[in-house]
């Protein structure tokens, strides 16, 4: 993010470089045609309709989403093919889907015929069709299963039941961060588990036709876990500090910031901003032993270390130069979807260097 920070836009606020948010697009999708792989945008990162129109024009296949609440939501882009990449349990939340896949193909993940039943009785309620992507467990033990008769059963009985539609296999790759990310050995203990998974799928007669594969510290090497067909990409278009300090972006991949004013500077090596937990988030990184709340790339030595609901705490003891009262700082939060679903809008820096005001239209949407 090379151009200057925005002056008229009160603090706090959330602020994003249009040309790195296509940058980070252009790549994805580099690696994806080079690989042969789909790309479906998960929104749950930015929870905007504007972001993941711009990622639907440069070519994903559909959109995945956490929420029954953000589908819903996204349902707006018109009959974009949608996953619902999480286990939606409950009649309430099954209605709700049901009554999206009369418009476009929705599919839901799930591990267990508890999931898939309430489902299909929804589907068939409403005159519809909703397909199940199996969750695989690859590592993180969170959800999914990874016996393969145990996949085996939930696949066929996700074929066989009225009202549903076998689509596939979903995993996450959320175990692997840092080095591991990085590492051979890594995808080789994934395939070890997922190949005679896939196999006994296939003699079952049940060839997953999409496997999809989520992650972004793993995402540019997802190639490497065998038979995957699709990603989803969620923090990769916009990137945080976390995903920046295990090394997995450069600081020019970091799209998106929290704007904040300095407030005080009355304690010696200190400043206030007006950036608290509720616009940063109160998520933290331990580094060089300290705990942060957000980076500041223009003052690298400067730390945020204590957030309470409206005030911030900088370190700037470290700084040659040091921010000043009114100076604005830009800053690189920990977890970019947290920090997003804190604000009612955000702003997109333009190519122009003019900022553009745009909803957070799925915020909230946590049910």
């Amino acid at each position: 993010m090379n151009n200057p920070l925005p002056e008229t836009v009160p603090t706090p606020f959330v602020l994003v470089d249009e040309q790195t948010l296509r940058n980070n697009i252009r790549r994805i999708h580099a690696y994806a045609d080079r690989h042969g792989l789909a790309v479906r945008p998960h929104i749950k990162t930015h929870k905007s309709l504007r972001m993941a129109r711009m990622q639907m024009e440069a070519g994903a296949v559909g959109i995945a989403v956490a929420k029954v609440g953000e589908a819903e939501v996204m349902a707006r882009l018109g009959d974009a093919d949608m996953t619902v990449a999480y286990p939606a349990v409950g009649t309430e939340r099954a209605g709700r889907i049901a009554r999206l896949a009369r418009n476009r193909s929705v599919r839901v993940a799930a591990d267990c015929e508890f999931h898939m039943e309430i489902l299909a009785a929804a589907a068939e309620t409403h005159g519809t069709e909703i397909g199940i992507h199996i969750m695989f467990d690859a590592g993180l033990h969170r959800c999914g299963v990874s016996d393969p008769a145990q996949m085996v059963r939930l696949a066929r009985y996700a074929r066989n039941r009225a009202g549903l539609r076998y689509d596939g296999v979903q995993m996450y790759l959320g175990h692997l961060y840092g080095p591991a990310a990085e590492a051979p050995e890594s995808f080789e203990r994934i395939n070890r588990l997922w190949e005679p998974v896939y196999e006994r799928l296939c003699d079952a007669g049940l060839q997953p036709e999409m496997v999809s594969s989520g992650s972004t510290p793993s995402l540019f090497n997802t190639h490497r876990v065998r038979h995957i067909s699709e990603i989803r990409v969620g923090t990769a278009l916009l990137n945080d500090y976390f995903i920046l300090k295990f090394g997995h972006c450069t600081q020019d991949a970091c799209a998106a910031r929290l704007v904040a004013t300095v407030v005080s500077d009355a304690v010696p090596g200190q400043v206030i901003i007006d950036a608290g937990a509720k616009a940063l988030s109160a998520k933290q990184l331990l580094r060089h032993e300290q705990l942060e709340l957000g980076y500041i790339p223009e003052h690298p030595e400067a730390r945020i270390f204590r957030l309470h609901e409206e005030h911030g705490w900088v370190d700037v003891s470290r700084c040659p130069e040091r921010p000043r009262v009114g100076d604005r700082l830009g800053i690189v939060p920990v977890n970019v979807a947290l920090c997003m679903n804190l604000h009612d809008t955000w702003y997109l820096l333009s190519t122009t260097g003019d900022p553009e005001t745009e909803k957070v239209d799925a915020r909230g949407c946590v049910v």
